[in-house]
């Protein structure tokens, strides 16, 4: 018979798991790297079982940074590992949007990169990703002005 904790931490996974999933792949661009920062992650959250307690938006948000900040961790760690390229892998939420924009968003430096995929494709607000990432309300709106305007100017080129 389940523990109380291995259940309750088996259903956080269950509901959690898309979204750290994408934001490895999105910054990683590898599948094994990917897994292994999912695991990390989540290895995190059982050790943090005070993070438990808290509401699901708080629990959601600590996990995004906390997966933000372990994709960050690897990239510096595997900086000079060749890596497999996105477009290999088969990743579902991929499927809705244009691959073209998706290509142009992962071409952007990691502090525009994380600013747009945090506010379209996590659906997070300012005030959210000002929370999430180690950046202030203006920072966020002007990565995310300039984000935004690099993309413009690469889908045109497009």
């Amino acid at each position: 018979m389940k523990q109380p904790d291995n259940a309750l931490f088996e259903n956080l996974v269950n509901i959690h798991a898309d979204a750290v999933t994408r934001i490895c792949y999105m910054n990683l661009n590898n599948r094994s790297d990917a897994e292994d920062a999912w695991q990390n992650v989540f290895m995190k959250l059982w050790k943090t079982k005070s993070i438990w307690e808290r509401s699901e938006n708080e629990l959601h948000k600590w996990l995004v940074t906390v997966a933000l900040n372990e994709c960050r961790d690897i990239k510096r760690r595997l900086f000079h590992r060749s890596h497999l390229d996105i477009d290999e892998l088969t990743v579902e939420y991929t499927e809705d949007f244009d691959k073209e924009v998706i290509s142009a968003v992962k071409a952007l430096p990691d502090k525009y990169f994380q600013v747009i995929y945090l506010y379209y494709f996590e659906g997070y607000d300012i005030r959210e990703i000002s929370s999430i990432l180690p950046a202030k309300e203006n920072t966020v709106k002007s990565r995310l002005k300039r984000g935004r305007e690099m993309l413009k100017g690469v889908l045109r080129n497009e």
